[in-house]
């Protein structure tokens, strides 16, 4: 999923993950933070920690979704 800021300026984006052996790791999302083109952070966090922040940002922040990432990515992490 990808939460844009007004303006546009912060970008936030959260894809699935899965490691070096192509299987999914269920409930871990990568989570990159990008400030006007730049990536500012990379982590992965749990499917809670992901949805409180993309409600977060939506309710309180006034972010969109504008877009849903499906494709997961590549991590050798399974842990935050």
């Amino acid at each position: 999923m990808q939460l844009t800021a007004k303006g546009g300026s912060m970008v936030l984006d959260f894809y699935p993950i899965k490691g070096w052996d192509d299987i999914s790791i269920p409930g871990k999302f990568l989570r990159i933070l990008t400030f006007r083109g730049e990536t500012q952070t990379k982590r992965i966090v749990s499917s809670e920690i992901m949805n409180e922040d993309i409600i977060n940002r939506v309710e309180d922040y006034g972010y969109n979704v504008t877009d849903y990432h499906t494709i997961p990515q590549y991590s050798s992490q399974s842990d935050e």
